[in-house]
């Protein structure tokens, strides 16, 4: 008799237990959305594109380039003046303050665009507009962020010995304008020269001290008023990536010319010295680490996305490396140490850092890379996705040499 009551309690307990832990599982319906994104820089008129598109289902079977947006109605309005700037559809879901259409512009119009100067302090919305549907999205532009070169500690490398971190000049593209600063891009030696531009140089040093992780030697630090911004973007951009010369040799006789059966570095392995990108940095040495068993490009390899390859063309391009240029950095500590991982060329680098607005901040607070396809990032767009985000930059110009031996 006591074994069946105790049956019953156990099914009756069951019994509560599953009613208790029933799911109320609502399946949300997928709806298609609008995909915004777009960035805006103090000082500077709007340069960067705007991307629009569509979202898609997650078991959708449609190319990414099929999402695009080619028909869309961009505009950026300045709350505080209610100033307007119309953007154009420039193909492939990319919108500029410039109709590709029109082969010619009136001062006046073309003068607008440059004149439309994004102001720090300032909020700004973004209106998009495809058939029935509309997003919108504000951001607070920043103020200017400040910088300056910040003096470290010598570096304590493995083997025992100390490394000095150079301190150089991080404000000599001060209140440059945007016309400046596209002169200056197009045409770096001759422009640096010519307006005598004070560039400190530091030198690229390979092995185990300096190119070994992500803790190697600081070539120089830079600081900046942390406590004012959540987070800062850090644009390596290097400005002679494209020079091209002959690969180099091993001048083993030191005569400066290019002898029969001297050694040369084979870039693009078809056996012949031709031309490469002569300035990124590559080396197939071995000998440099305490594993006489790696080189640099591995171990660069490991650090960055892997060399990329010219596709076959029938040219010295063929199989030629390159690394991709500019490279972007997230950071959020200051001091800034800068070392190897920032630079693949040698010569002149365009370093900007950017004080971002919350929205940016907020957007890659949620998950930004897809680690989750469940979880969407925080877009600041109602009604849609994406993220429209202002940012405060500030520049200098720095030059990376090879090491002397």
């Amino acid at each position: 008799m006591f074994k069946k009551i105790k049956l019953i309690i156990q099914l009756i307990t069951i019994s509560m237990i599953f009613q208790s832990c029933s799911f109320d599982d609502d399946t949300i319906n997928y709806e298609e959305q609008l995909v915004v994104f777009a960035s805006i820089n103090a000082g500077f008129p709007v340069f960067d594109t705007v991307f629009v598109s569509r979202s898609a289902e997650i078991n959708e079977s449609v190319d990414s380039e099929d999402l695009y947006i080619e028909n869309a109605d961009v505009r950026l309005m300045n709350i505080s003046d209610g100033s307007e700037l119309k953007l154009y559809s420039l193909g492939k879901g990319r919108y500029y303050p410039m109709d590709a259409t029109i082969h010619s512009y009136s001062d006046s119009v073309s003068n607008y665009w440059r004149n439309y100067i994004i102001s720090s302090g300032t909020t700004y919305r973004l209106v998009v507009t495809h058939e029935d549907n509309s997003v919108i999205a504000e951001t607070n532009v920043p103020e200017k962020i400040e910088i300056l070169s910040s003096e470290m500690s010598e570096f304590q490398c493995p083997d025992g010995s100390s490394e000095p971190v150079n301190i150089i000049d991080v404000n000599n593209l001060e209140n440059f304008t945007f016309s400046q600063m596209l002169s200056l891009y197009l045409n770096p030696s001759e422009y640096i020269e010519a307006n005598n531009i004070n560039v400190d140089s530091v030198e690229f040093k390979i092995g185990d001290c300096f190119t070994k992780s992500f803790a190697s030697a600081p070539m120089f630090s830079v600081d900046y008023n942390q406590d004012d911004y959540n987070t800062i973007q850090i644009i390596s951009n290097a400005l002679e990536s494209d020079v091209v010369g002959l690969e180099p040799f091993n001048d083993e006789n030191q005569n400066g010319v290019f002898d029969e059966g001297e050694n040369f570095s084979d870039r693009n392995r078809n056996g012949l010295r031709d031309n490469c990108y002569i300035n990124l940095i590559y080396s197939e040495q071995k000998g440099l680490f305490d594993n006489d068993s790696l080189d640099y490009n591995t171990l660069a390899n490991i650090w960055k996305e892997p060399l990329k390859r010219g596709a076959d063309d029938g040219t010295w391009r063929a199989n030629s490396p390159y690394r991709n240029n500019p490279w972007l950095w997230n950071v959020d500590i200051s001091p800034t140490p800068i070392m190897w991982l920032y630079f693949d060329y040698y010569g002149y680098y365009m370093m900007t850092f950017k004080s971002t607005s919350d929205s940016y901040f907020n957007y890659f607070k949620g998950d930004p890379v897809g680690q989750n396809i469940y979880l969407l990032p925080d877009s600041n767009f109602e009604g849609g996705l994406g993220v429209f985000y202002s940012s405060s930059s500030t520049s200098f110009i720095v030059k990376v040499i090879a090491a002397t031996q």
